[in-house]
């Protein structure tokens, strides 16, 4: 009967994990992810400069994700977007993987592991959206596994440090990472209790190679240069990089607060000998999170890491006696239970098909951009941030947009203060439709600009839905404007759902 515990607690995790990391929706990043990259550096239709906008088009773009955008796309043309879902799966259960095999290394007990990978998928389910970041909680769990590796073993396998560097550099932005890790490993071992100056300079040497590593990149010091500007720069209007501060974030991420409150306590009462560097790491994981709500998957990971054998020490064997006194059958039960539960979830929780990406009438202007497209609608546009990338896949080139996700990584700091002083009609809100040269705008109708455009002389609306509202400028849509008077405008059929792209 033991045995078929086993087997089925396994079978749970592994359906909490497709629960967990199956979610269909598109979200706002995904067309350019897909669609920005579908060449590589050296040819000649890979885009340097900031081609899909009209405000700053000569620009130089640093695509600090490129590779992985490149990944992305080429599995949606050979895959389509159950290929998409599939990836993000599979990325999660090698993530899930790894931090069980920390756990074995470690020989933290079954019930604890399965309880804190349970509790560590659920956090990490926060940033698990079909995005380049994903990779960086591979590569940062990686980088984790074998740094805590040399630690206890001396292992050789640290000098693979420098080489995932030349990857993670081309995968994704948050690169950086993998410095701060091996500078804290470096700093800890300087002044711990008991350096040994051949791991200081093995450290030494494979930290300086990691940096060189990153510079072989399409943009070379220029990446680095553009990850230092990009970290100064904050954005509260992103709700993902905005601190842990707000009242509501504690039932939203309930599972981190139990996992935060988890690990401090059980490392205060466990007696056994605290590894000062994964505290560091602990704790600089813990305060990214608190400071930027899209670091709460980094924190999950480094927990997943650090506190079980602290929890093991703690409170294993009074876990172990609970479940002792627990019959066999019970635990199996309730055990079958929970992956039933989880594959329901999966495969049905608020989905029309769990084999496409939908895209939600909810969240996304849908009707209007089929509206444009019927019409032959084009120009200059000012599109709410949330629709922008999808607006570039749907009408470029026909259209192009004042800003869009890249933010700075394409676009000054002026412009993207002038987008904002218009959505959210602040002083100087008017520049975005004077100072350039923009005859287009579609806007949420909770964006407050909604209402003053509405008064606007210049401008009329053409199109309007539950959640949008697209004006033309008068003058360059005249004959617009005529086939409106002659009753010639096409109105697209919208169908009841809508998948990606």
């Amino acid at each position: 009967m033991n045995r078929v515990v086993r087997l089925l607690a396994v079978l749970a995790v592994i359906l909490f994990c497709l629960h967990a990391f199956s979610d269909n929706k598109a979200e706002l990043d995904l067309w350019g992810n897909v669609g920005f990259v579908k060449s590589f550096p050296w040819d000649a239709d890979f885009k340097y400069t900031n081609t899909f906008s009209f405000t700053e088009p000569d620009r130089a773009w640093i695509n600090h994700e490129w590779l992985s955008e490149y990944i992305l796309h080429y599995i949606f043309v050979h895959f389509a977007s159950f290929g998409l879902l599939l990836y993000k799966i599979l990325v999660g259960m090698i993530l899930t993987g790894i931090l069980y095999l920390s756990m074995k290394g470690r020989r933290v007990s079954g019930v604890v592991a399965f309880f804190w990978i349970i509790l560590a998928i659920s956090t990490i389910g926060y940033g698990f959206s079909t995005r380049p970041h994903l990779l960086t909680y591979i590569l940062y769990a990686v980088f984790l596994f074998i740094l805590c590796l040399y630690k206890i073993y001396n292992s050789r396998y640290v000098y693979l440090l420098p080489v995932l560097g030349i990857l993670w550099a081309n995968l994704h932005g948050a690169f950086f990472i993998g410095a701060v890790l091996l500078s804290i490993f470096l700093i800890c071992e300087i002044f711990g209790s008991n350096p040994s100056r051949k791991r200081i300079l093995t450290l030494a040497v494979v930290t300086v190679l990691f940096f060189a590593a990153t510079l072989v990149n399409p943009y070379g010091w220029r990446l680095w240069k553009f990850i230092i500007y990009s970290a100064a720069i904050a954005r509260p209007y992103l709700s993902e990089w905005a601190p842990f501060v707000r009242i509501e974030y504690l039932l939203e991420h309930i599972d981190f607060v139990m996992l935060g409150l988890i690990s401090f306590f059980s490392v205060a009462f466990s007696r056994k000998a605290k590894n000062r560097t994964e505290l560091v790491i602990l704790a600089s994981s813990f305060a990214g999170a608190i400071s930027m709500r899209r670091n709460i998957p980094l924190f999950a990971i480094t927990a997943a890491f650090v506190v079980p054998k602290y929890i093991d020490d703690a409170a294993g064997q009074s876990l172990k006696r609970m479940l002792t006194k627990c019959r066999p059958v019970i635990t199996a039960i309730v055990l079958f239970m929970f992956a039933g539960i989880s594959l329901l979830y999966a495969l049905r929780f608020d989905k029309t098909d769990f084999t496409r990406i939908e895209i939600s009438q909810r969240s996304f202007p849908v009707g209007a951009f089929l509206f444009m497209k019927e019409n032959k609608i084009s120009g200059n546009a000012i599109v709410f941030f949330n629709w922008a990338e999808y607006s570039i896949w749907k009408t470029y080139p026909d259209c192009r947009v004042f800003l869009d996700g890249r933010l700075c990584s394409s676009y000054s700091v002026k412009t993207i203060n002038d987008y904002l002083d218009f959505i959210y009609l602040r002083d100087g809100w008017y520049k975005a439709l004077k100072n350039y040269p923009t005859d287009i705008v579609l806007i949420h109708k909770g964006n407050p600009v909604y209402s003053k455009m509405l008064l606007d002389s210049d401008w009329f609306i053409a199109f309007n839905d539950n959640i949008s509202a697209l004006f033309l400028k008068k003058a360059g849509h005249e004959v617009f404007l005529s086939r409106v008077e002659k009753g010639e405008i096409r109105h697209p059929i919208i169908g009841t759902h809508e998948y990606f792209p």
